[in-house]
């Protein structure tokens, strides 16, 4: 290995770490401080280790009640738009996969829909919701649609990327065989991208599980786990809240690492 190799590959390793360090350090912070007392937490100078641990954050939080509530409309919230994004996304990749006119309108109107600011719809859509009766509902179904509408585009583009790797021709022959369009669909074609599949459903949970601004708006009263964090800072209350954002990441975290294989093959398009 040449010197030039070697730098490179220390500078590869360097970057590695610093990225790490950069990760682990706010999360480190979040542990620290929904674990130790308020006086410790607001020290100075800082207190970098903790001297005691405690739970009285996380009691206090579980004691409220609100916890329970806001974890569970979460969960029901970011789930159903994972499905919406995920069943709209995959026949959308499709046709775009499969007709090149599709294919240059899905991806004009996927880009046009990043190039307007989505909370500048939040009012609109908040009447429209209100209209029909779907506004700071406790099922949370009107949130969960929009969060399924945002979370369609990055869905979309990244079951196209599987779709179009699957050559056209053999699902000519199996259309000569005698298979039905939509027995090719669901027997032949989406067997092939379910990896894709598991990566559009995980990356949508995630982005209806960490969304704050139409939560906030759109569920003023039942609220999601990001608007009630953020109620708690607000309030003066940086421990509970703390406490709130270490149980929001814990699922996260576990499933991340969890689907960390199927993620991998899923975004680098891959099939299993």
């Amino acid at each position: 290995m040449s010197v030039e190799d070697r730098l490179l590959a220390f500078a590869r390793r360097a970057l590695s770490v610093l990225v790490v360090a950069a990760s682990a350090v706010p999360l480190y912070l979040l542990i620290k401080q929904a674990l130790t007392p308020e006086l410790e937490s607001f020290a100075w100078p800082p207190v970098w280790f903790p001297r005691s641990l405690t739970l009285t954050h996380l009691r206090a939080v579980i004691a409220g009640g609100e916890l329970s509530v806001a974890l569970i409309l979460s969960a029901k919230v970011a789930v159903t738009a994972a499905v919406v994004a995920t069943v709209l996304g995959t026949m959308l990749g499709y046709a775009m996969a499969r007709d090149p006119r599709c294919r240059a309108l899905g991806l004009s109107a996927l880009s046009a829909t990043r190039l307007l600011p989505m909370i500048a719809a939040a009012m609109p859509l908040a009447t429209i919701l209100i209209w029909l009766r779907l506004y700071d509902t406790i099922s949370g179904l009107g949130l969960a649609l929009v969060h399924g509408a945002l979370a369609l585009p990055a869905a979309a583009i990244l079951l196209f990327g599987a779709f179009v790797k699957i050559p056209i021709e053999l699902e000519q022959a199996a259309y000569l065989d005698g298979a039905s369009p939509l027995a090719i669909f669901l027997r032949l074609t989406l067997p092939q991208v379910r990896s894709a599949l598991a990566a559009a459903f995980v990356l949508s949970f995630l982005a209806s599980w960490d969304e704050f601004g139409f939560a906030l708006l759109l569920q003023p009263t039942n609220r999601t786990l990001p608007p009630l964090i953020y109620y708690y800072t607000v309030f003066g209350d940086v421990g509970a809240a703390s406490a709130l954002a270490l149980v929001s990441a814990a699922p996260v975290l576990v499933a991340l690492i969890a689907l960390r294989p199927v993620l991998f093959h899923g975004l680098s398009g891959r099939s299993r």
